[in-house]
């Protein structure tokens, strides 16, 4: 299960196009469709259901800070999501000149089932990954501009561990509530001296493996 947005639990059966599920408070889009999980393949339709996943409403012109792309193609990825019911027009604003968009939910889900949407999970993780670590490739190569309260707080780490399904629950849980105070943090309530921190959790069982014959 991929989730582009994060604090999300499993849900189950979800339409061709996903539909909203509740879970946790929140209201996410779980997907099986293969042709709605490729829709999300692609790093500008990340970024954009990353930057309306905490319940903001920005418009077109807006998100093209976020996508890195013009205003114009920026309008044809939102279209694209609007198609498979990511994202929804929101409310028009008093200028009345772009109207803003919204997730239709906290984030997205892909509820994988089977060979085809497994195939089009693994190309939506590999767009996940890519974004991310443009994101850090970023922070790195400006590092030298950055002072030691913040140099000193990126990190990078891996483990194995020996869990069961129920604690590998646990431990996924208690991650999502650790962050859940940060969570919602709009532009009226962020504290002064903060910024935006990208944490990425990626939480996977790993594929068994043979242990070697002996002789």
């Amino acid at each position: 299960m991929v989730q582009p947005q994060p604090d999300s639990e499993q849900a189950g059966d979800a339409g061709p196009v996903g539909e909203s599920a509740p879970g946790g408070g929140d209201q996410r889009v779980v997907i099986r469709d293969p042709r709605a999980i490729r829709a999300l393949a692609h790093p500008a339709r990340l970024a954009i259901i990353e930057a309306l996943g905490g319940g903001e409403e920005l418009t077109s012109t807006e998100l093209a800070t976020v996508t890195g792309l013009s205003p114009s193609a920026t309008n044809y990825h939102l279209k694209a999501l609007d198609k498979w019911g990511f994202v929804e027009p929101g409310q028009p604003r008093a200028d009345g000149r772009d109207r803003p968009w919204k997730g239709r939910g906290r984030g997205v889900e892909v509820d994988s089932t089977d060979q085809q949407t497994a195939t089009a999970e693994v190309a939506v993780l590999g767009a996940f990954l890519d974004r991310n670590r443009e994101i850090v490739g970023e922070f790195l190569q400006h590092k030298s501009e950055e002072s030691p309260e913040w140099t000193d707080r990126i990190e990078f780490s891996n483990g194995d561990y020996w869990l069961t399904a129920e604690e590998l629950k646990s431990v996924s849980a208690g991650l999502r509530e650790v962050l859940l105070p940060y969570r919602d943090r709009r532009r009226d309530s962020r504290p002064e001296g903060s910024r935006q921190v990208r944490i990425v959790r990626l939480i996977s069982p790993r594929v068994p493996q043979q242990p070697p014959r002996a002789g």
